[in-house]
């Protein structure tokens, strides 16, 4: 499983600018699930809110941001 933290998109409030997504494999076209933080919500106000979306036991991988593309773990 791979997990992408993303930037929200422009317009959200200062609570909602990150998002963590889960991946079946590297390619986009396999989007499993949006994760959530304890509260329900989809969105994180920091990176280091939206790292604790995503399991312990992941790894980060190497990658250079890319737009709203931050940080990519994998499981």
């Amino acid at each position: 499983m791979f997990y992408r933290i993303l930037k929200s998109p422009p317009g959200y409030a200062s609570e909602e600018q990150y998002m963590v997504c889960a991946y079946k494999s590297f390619d986009y076209d396999s989007f499993e699930v949006s994760m959530t933080n304890d509260k329900g919500s989809i969105f994180a106000s920091t990176l280091d809110d939206a790292r604790r979306m995503i399991p312990s036991h992941a790894c980060r991988l190497p990658f250079e941001p890319q737009a709203q593309f931050l940080e990519l773990w994998e499981e």
